[in-house]
């Protein structure tokens, strides 16, 4: 009876600690999708004191070939988020570059393997978030996009597939619109030539770095395929007269995607303005960020990002 006793105290004891943790961490995981043999989870942030019913969906960078929902840069966003009163959730989706999927690919036929993947993937944590709504507290209506990098693409192409009825967005719920796209560095991949969209995008904020290296600030094209940074999205949204917000960093490349999506107060206005109350149109703001300085990310260039790091030894340099 004594050592029972024990046992249910230890037990107890136990059960008190991950409570302490869930209330601390504000955090619930769900797997959404198999893929595979994989299956793809994602983890849930709610606010503890909800301000406005909206959710955002982040979606983690790094390059398609490594990265994590539970990295604590990503981690410590959502946070951020649920404390702004938002919902936040962090998702997996597959690495399209790594080795398992690139075998026997060309370069550019893995890419687009890869940007269409993490939509699929996005898509299909966006259907479980709609067919579970009413139990975990989330509004169809009122779910915005948000990525940096490599989740800055995924966003925008899930936006882009659904627009134009493409077979990796297929799993959205149908009739299904995002309230919002938010983009950290990002881009749209297309093969039709030109930039179109046959129905209206979502309301879209970005930002990027205009020396940009590693996703294109402006765009790279290759016969009828290309590559369509931030400035070539604005320019075209401007043209159909789709509603956006733009932020342009001078002198700056790869490292807004890495430092851009911990000033949330352009979110919080991206959110009034545009999502909730529908006031504004455009916004164009070409800036210097004193927050944000050069770094390694500034002259990276894409083959840099894939560059394998050379063997090492535990011999000290003389």
């Amino acid at each position: 009876m004594l050592r029972r006793m024990k046992e249910m105290k230890r037990l107890g004891l136990l059960l008190m600690g991950l409570c302490w943790v869930w209330t601390a961490w504000g955090q619930e995981t769900y797997p959404f999708v198999q893929r595979d043999t994989t299956t793809l989870m994602l983890d849930l942030y709610r606010p503890a004191e909800p301000a406005n019913g909206y959710t955002v969906v982040h979606i983690y960078g790094g390059g398609f070939i490594n990265g994590s929902r539970t990295k604590q840069w990503d981690a410590d966003y959502c946070r951020r988020l649920a404390e702004m009163g938002y919902t936040a959730v962090a998702m997996d989706y597959r690495l399209g570059l790594r080795s398992t999927y690139t075998d026997g690919k060309s370069k550019l036929q893995a890419l687009k393997d890869a940007f269409y993947m993490a939509a699929a993937d996005c898509s299909a944590a966006v259907r479980y978030l709609v067919e579970h709504g009413k139990e975990l507290g989330i509004a169809a209506d009122k779910i915005i996009l948000e990525g940096s990098s490599a989740g800055a693409i995924t966003a925008l192409m899930t936006d882009f597939g659904r627009c134009n009825g493409l077979a990796f967005a297929a799993e959205l719920p149908e009739g299904w619109k995002p309230a919002g796209v938010v983009a950290y560095s990002g881009a749209i991949y297309s093969e039709t030539g030109s930039l179109k969209w046959a129905q209206a995008p979502a309301p879209t904020l970005l930002f990027h770095g205009e020396v940009d290296k590693i996703v294109p600030y402006k765009q790279i094209v290759l016969g009828r395929k290309g590559l369509y940074g931030s400035s070539a999205i604005t320019k075209k949204m401007e043209k159909y007269e789709y509603p956006y917000c733009v932020y342009r960093l001078k002198n700056l490349g790869h490292e807004v995607s890495v430092a851009g999506p911990m000033t949330t107060g352009e979110l919080e206005f991206f959110v009034q303005q545009y999502v909730k109350d529908g006031r504004r149109l455009y916004e164009d703001v070409t800036m210097r960020d004193a927050s944000v300085g050069p770094s390694k990310w500034t002259d990276m260039r894409l083959r840099d990002l894939y560059k394998k790091p050379k063997s090492t030894d535990n011999r000290s340099d003389k």
